[in-house]
């Protein structure tokens, strides 16, 4: 059998985000531990729309989907992690952008394992 290998130094992509008045600032985003990723996973498990054969069809709100992960991995230039409240104040396409990051920095590509599912 091939040795397995691994590392617990938690799995960091640093970022450059231009303020509006054009300063580059240096965000860090995060891998998640165990726990933040079960504890994010029973929040939007909440959230899930399911049809009459039980397979799930969508969200029953998106409200701070997005913002919800990354406040818990997305370090500012300080080293803190940002608010919700200022991430969602960026525009749609970064918050996109960083939030599909968070999702494959943490194994959290939702949508493959899904297809994963249907395909069993």
């Amino acid at each position: 059998m091939e040795k397995l290998e691994f590392s617990l130094q938690l799995k960091e992509q640093p970022v450059e985000i231009t303020d509006t008045d054009g300063t580059v600032k240096t965000f860090i985003l995060r891998e998640l531990t165990g726990a933040q990723r079960d504890s994010y996973l029973n929040e939007i498990g909440g959230r899930m729309k399911f049809n009459a054969a039980g397979k799930t069809i969508g969200f029953t709100t998106y409200k701070n989907l997005q913002a919800n992960l990354l406040c818990l991995c997305l370090l500012d230039p300080e080293g803190n992690l940002v608010k919700q409240s200022i991430i969602q104040d960026w525009p749609a396409g970064v918050v996109q952008s960083l939030f599909k990051s968070a999702q494959e920095l943490s194994g959290l590509n939702l949508e493959e394992e899904d297809e994963e599912v249907k395909n069993d």
